[in-house]
């Protein structure tokens, strides 16, 4: 049965308070827990009965539940907010959950409130949590690394990029062999792309060596404009958006491909002199794919880039799947 409105009379008020201390001074933390829900069914609320379930909480490990108590009670910036947020940094910390703890602290430092004798302890977690944060990324990435180097092996394209998708999300940089993929014949286009990226969002301002669809180039990463941000990929674009309010869905078809063929190619650029005959490959293509009957002219220049769009749509295709 549950208490409801039943007062619970002080003198067994303070008998499960004292029993409730007495359980956690002895690590009998169920029987704490015990006692300490009891008195809260019954509305006795108050920062030692708290503080007291969260320690037991945490030392049955049931951290989601301590985790979820201690968040309520952060949320009612009460004279205990410090306090409860100091605990809930313990808690994360004890949890691996290193990037909340980080940005937790970083925002109440930078609020200046922090009581003089809590700002050491936060500063000291911030720290700790950096380091433990930096080790398990270095231990995440040479798995990643490693299954890697094995997709490469086993020439599983599909896998290769998804694991340069989770190595290019981390801090770490990515090392020779890694980059000599760029000039490896077997690595698929758009994996290459990928790691390409990655060196790039790095400011990586050394040469590489890429091979891609024949071409043998040198080339810095962190002078290379973005995928969309070169200047043939601007001519074209402003080209197809004339398009956009007479058909949309045509547009819609022929931006979608030409993201594609750029990211394929990336970051090799076709000539701005060829921004003609790309945008008329992609009408030609939209139109076919939307089933539009259309009188095209025969031009050898547009029908080699009809070829490389088509194929780059199919190596996208391939390995992202939108």
């Amino acid at each position: 049965m549950k208490p409801g409105n039943i007062i619970l009379f002080p003198k067994w008020q303070k008998v499960l308070e004292e029993e409730s201390v007495a359980a956690i001074k002895e690590k009998k933390f169920e029987d704490a827990l015990e006692k300490l829900d009891n008195l809260l069914s019954y509305d006795v609320k108050n920062h030692d009965i708290y503080t007291g379930k969260l320690i037991c909480l945490m030392e049955l490990e049931r951290y989601k539940e301590a985790q979820e108590l201690c968040e309520s009670l952060i949320e009612e910036k009460d004279s205990h907010y410090y306090q409860y947020i100091h605990i809930y940094l313990t808690l994360l910390f004890q949890t691996d959950q290193y990037d909340t703890l980080i940005d937790v602290v970083s925002v109440e430092l930078e609020s200046g409130n922090v009581p003089n004798h809590l700002q050491e302890p936060f500063k000291q977690l911030y720290t700790m949590s950096e380091k433990m944060r930096l080790n398990v990324e270095l231990e995440r990435s040479n798995v990643f690394l490693n299954a890697l180097y094995d997709a490469v092996h086993q020439d599983n394209h599909i896998e290769q990029w998804r694991l340069i998708d989770k190595l290019s999300k981390t801090t770490i940089q990515p090392n020779e062999k890694v980059i000599s993929l760029l000039a490896n014949e077997h690595i698929h286009p758009l994996v290459k792309t990928a790691i390409y990226l990655w060196l790039k969002n790095l400011g990586v301002a050394k040469p590489v060596e890429v091979h891609k669809f024949g071409i043998q180039m040198k080339v810095i990463p962190s002078e290379t404009p973005e995928v969309n941000e070169s200047a043939i990929a601007k001519e074209i674009a402003t080209e197809i958006k004339k398009i956009e309010q007479s058909n949309p869905s045509l547009y819609e078809v022929m931006n979608t491909l030409l993201e594609h063929y750029l990211y394929a190619l990336y970051p090799i650029t076709p000539s701005i002199d060829e921004s003609f005959y790309i945008a008329e490959a992609l009408l030609q293509i939209g139109n076919d794919y939307l089933n539009i009957a259309v009188s095209t002219p025969e031009q050898a220049e547009v029908d080699k880039y009809i070829q490389e769009i088509k194929t780059t749509d199919l190596l996208y295709a391939s390995i992202i799947d939108d």
